[in-house]
């Protein structure tokens, strides 16, 4: 293209346009050499008149189509026509005068008229204003030529389903307006993977929703390529207006599965819904009895997915009773799901709820407990684990295993006793005594320096209960560290057997707990010395022991977890019960293969974290009262070291 012909079409500048032309003073038209010269192109393929109606600069496109109204025609590397740069850029002015100047029987290369005619991605003019949200060029197009909103772009977009998915409640009026005699608007709703506009529209507006409905009411009932329904769509984004409108038009939405067999309230649950699942049940209320191509109903999928919430409110409300021991095609309950997932919370929730029946069989012949215990590590394992938990939450309720034979799965308990689960426990048994030896290291550190960096005490204050609870502390978590320490040394020796190895880990554990439990102890008693006598900075010795006793509480992330195991066991066996479990007179199947799991040893931890809390607050209150009932010997200290500076020795 010449270059002051492309200036003049992107600046806008008419005069300069003309001169380029040989328009300014001529009445004879343009030369020959000057029509040539509008046929030029850029690197993308731009004409003059592409130049001119992308920018909406009218006046140039009228000099230019008045001199060769065959550029309306053209398209670029892109297969863009002038048409579809200016609704692209919104100029409504230079659409509406191309499309009245477009010459009536002209086709283009495919055969297409200049209205219709698609670029590189098959979308139209139409399609590219929609997709730039101008609703003027939208109301031109619908006015010159309807039929476009019937053309789908190369990815199978419809004008209405764009304009739906966009949001824009006010283009989807334009499109599905109907014709002033009172015809149908011939609007198509296509979308990509056979969705309709109503797929689209429920996830953004009830409103657009309902607009659609009320032009097609059969979309509500159209299926996209893997069987979905616009209910599905709503179900699983939670779109509760959505949800209730499609319901009220027609119920029978709701037992419309999609090419996996889930129904609406199964994509409810596996999105953790819970209005839209009461919503579904409440106008549906056989709901519960839906199931999908595995023979799992709703709560099957919410506990395969692990939508908690879901499966604690259907626990809670009695209209989801029938679902709770209900069998899938492998005849597995929610509870084996629960187990087999290593759903900690969920198995717990279902365990406390009295209508779930602990001890169904699947049909491989396992109940819940078989499972869990089969999904026990063999080794040493952290035991907080979920598996552990949920096997010893099964069993304190009282869950039974099937009647069989209890050495079929003695291989699978121990780890199999491959080569290759032999390097697993050796490489679990490095890291373990690297991580904690590290840790046992620092504590003896802190504990052997701690004296020496300890305020004096001369002068009566050795006979606080504060100093005495400090050394004690001290002195017991270096001893802790340091045997724990020597055990770990021990147990990460390749040459010492595993089941010792084993065992001298959870005795360091046990020691290391306490040793950290007692450092805290020591810190916030080193500061109440640091602190001097407790009538001072009151305030400060408050808030330093009450954050020691935060920090011993929740040291220990799993040391208070098992107590929510007493919720079940409250539930099902009510207080005796629970006594029975923490006190060990009840027999409990199971109790020798889970002792080694140690939720048992959790309550040593649990005891001495309680014992270090009490001794923390009682030596702060002692300390105080101490205080208060000796002043003297505060106040004599005080005035002796006042004495003594004001004689020199």
């Amino acid at each position: 293209m010449n270059h002051e012909l492309l200036r003049a079409a992107a600046t806008g500048d008419k005069a300069f346009l003309e001169h380029v032309l040989g328009l300014s003073g001529t009445a004879n038209g343009m030369s020959s050499s000057s029509k040539t010269c509008l046929k030029g192109v850029t690197s993308e393929g731009n004409t003059a008149l592409h130049t001119a109606a992308g920018r909406g600069y009218l006046e140039l496109v009228r000099i230019i189509c008045d001199q060769d109204a065959s550029l309306i025609q053209t398209r670029n590397n892109l297969l863009n026509t002038p048409l579809i740069c200016a609704a692209r850029a919104g100029h409504v002015d230079v659409v509406r005068y191309l499309i009245d100047h477009a010459p009536v029987a002209a086709t283009l290369d495919d055969g297409a008229s200049v209205l219709k005619a698609r670029n590189s991605e098959g979308a139209t003019a139409m399609h590219e204003a929609i997709r730039n949200g101008h609703d003027a060029v939208l109301e031109a197009l619908m006015s010159a030529d309807a039929g476009l909103a019937a053309v789908v772009d190369a990815k199978g977009f419809s004008p209405l389903y764009l304009a739906a998915a966009l949001g824009r409640a006010d283009m989807v009026e334009v499109l599905i307006r109907g014709s002033p005699d009172g015809g149908k608007s011939p609007a198509y709703y296509a979308g990509p993977d056979g969705q309709t506009a109503l797929h689209a529209a429920v996830l953004v507006s009830e409103e657009m929703s309902k607009s659609l409905w009320c032009w097609e009411p059969t979309l509500a009932k159209k299926e996209d390529n893997f069987g979905n329904t616009a209910l599905h769509h709503a179900a699983s984004a939670g779109k509760i207006g959505a949800v209730k409108l499609l319901l009220l038009k027609d119920s029978s939405l709701a037992y419309i599965p999609d090419a996996d067999g889930l129904f609406p309230v199964h994509t409810a649950a596996k999105m953790g819904k819970i209005d839209v699942i009461d919503q579904l049940m409440e106008t549906c209320p056989n709901c519960d009895e839906l199931l999908d191509n595995r023979g799992r109903n709703v709560l099957h999928c919410a506990i395969e997915h692990k939508k908690e919430k879901v499966v604690q409110h259907m626990c809670r409300h009695p209209r989801f009773g029938r679902m709770m021991n209900a069998r899938d095609s492998s005849g597995n309950t929610p509870l084996h799901l629960a187990v087999r997932h290593g759903h900690d919370r969920i198995a717990v929730a279902l365990a406390q709820d009295a209508r779930v029946n602990l001890s169904i069989m699947n049909n491989d012949g396992a109940t819940p407990l078989d499972v869990a215990i089969g999904e026990l590590d063999g080794g040493y394992t952290y035991p907080m684990n979920p598996e552990v938990l949920i096997a010893q939450c099964l069993v304190w309720c009282g869950a039974h295993r099937s009647p069989r034979r209890r050495d079929e799965d003695l291989n699978k308990r121990r780890g199999g006793g491959d080569s290759s689960s032999s390097e697993k426990e050796l490489s679990k048994y490095s890291n373990l005594t690297q991580n904690r030896a590290i840790g046992s290291v620092l504590i003896a550190t802190l504990t052997f320096a701690a004296p020496s960096t300890l305020p004096s005490v001369d002068g009566g204050g050795g006979e606080r209960p504060a100093f005495k609870a400090f050394i004690l502390c001290n002195a017991v978590a270096f001893l802790c560290s340091t045997v724990a320490t020597c055990l770990l040394m021990y147990a990460g020796l390749t040459t010492v057997h595993p089941r010792y190895r084993s065992r001298y880990h959870r005795w360091s554990s046990n020691l290391l707990h306490v040793g950290v439990l007692l450092i805290i102890a020591t810190f916030a008693l080193g500061v109440q010395l640091a602190l001097g006598p407790p009538h001072r900075n009151r305030g400060l010795n408050v808030a330093v022991c009450a954050m020691a006793c935060v920090s011993v509480v929740f040291t220990h992330p799993g040391t208070w977890w098992p107590m929510v195991l007493a919720r079940p066991i409250w539930a099902r066996l009510g207080l005796k019960g629970l006594l029975d479990v923490l006190l060990g007179p009840r027999h409990i199947p199971c109790q020798k293969l889970l002792l080694s799991r140690t939720p048992w040893l959790n309550l040593f931890k649990m005891l001495a974290t309680l014992l270090i809390l009490a001794m923390i607050l009682v030596t702060f209150l002692w300390d105080t009262a101490h205080h208060r009932m000796s002043p003297p010997l505060f106040q004599h200290t005080h005035l002796a070291s006042s004495s003594a500076s004001c004689y020199p020795t």
